[in-house]
């Protein structure tokens, strides 16, 4: 049986667009129109993920979220949002809310089926990388295990934000690299997102501080005039 995915969206055009491409991913659709239509829909044993076509006039955002999680309370369902280009409002609400991934329509049908693919139970649907460490980058006692969207340190869950998260995994691809702001609004924020530069200073302190709450020490590296690196020998009483 394909893993199945829940299209929850008020454009019925875009809802059959998802699921043209869900299919040719080898993936099945489920399509909802409205908030009680998709808490109706959530309990299925069969289902991978929510994706929810999000404008102002929908439906409260954070309350369908919120009652997702509620109904689902021993399941970690992903959750991910589409919102329309250059609604900087709409993406900033989203984000506050915490879903599992972020998509700026239009989009892009491969990083789309990425994502879902990562989520996949069955190995068919992914991608065999030949690498022993599978779904898994390990740095210092960093282990971020991308099927499920999970951050250890130590043992320890870390919680990050999904931008907070696409930059880390960004910087454990590439550990002491020295990346440039630009570089990492493009690893990190959805394709034709406005990101100003101040901006990245922000989630990068977020996720610095994160880190050493549960490291102990700073592991990101500010190069002045130029961008942040990973780098397991910083001092703990670096500023942030």
């Amino acid at each position: 049986m394909k893993p199945l995915i829940l299209i929850c969206s008020t454009d019925y055009e875009f809802s059959l667009l998802l699921a043209q491409i869900l299919n040719m991913g080898g993936l099945d659709s489920s399509l909802v129109e409205g908030a009680e239509e998709a808490l109706a829909s959530v309990k299925s044993d069969d289902l991978m993920a929510v994706i929810i076509d999000y404008n102002s006039d929908a439906f409260p955002i954070g309350d369908l979220v919120s009652q997702i999680r509620e109904i689902l309370a021993d399941k970690a369902l992903p959750i991910a949002v589409f919102v329309g280009a250059g609604n900087q409002q709409l993406y900033l609400e989203v984000l506050k809310i915490g879903v599992s991934e972020i998509f700026m329509r239009p989009f892009n049908p491969e990083r789309f089926l990425s994502y879902l693919s990562d989520l996949s139970p069955n190995d068919n649907a992914k991608t065999c990388t030949g690498r022993t460490t599978g779904n898994l980058l390990i740095y210092a006692e960093i282990t971020m295990h991308l099927d499920s969207r999970r951050v250890e340190c130590n043992g320890m869950d870390v919680q990050l934000s999904p931008i907070e998260f696409r930059l880390l995994q960004h910087f454990l691809h590439n550990p002491g690299y020295v990346f440039s702001r630009d570089a990492l609004i493009e690893a990190a924020w959805p394709q034709g997102t406005f990101v100003e530069p101040r901006t990245v200073d922000v989630h990068v302190g977020r996720l610095r501080r994160g880190m050493r709450g549960v490291l102990g020490r700073d592991i990101i590296r500010t190069v002045r005039a130029t961008g942040y690196a990973l780098d397991e020998r910083q001092k703990t009483d670096r500023a942030s």
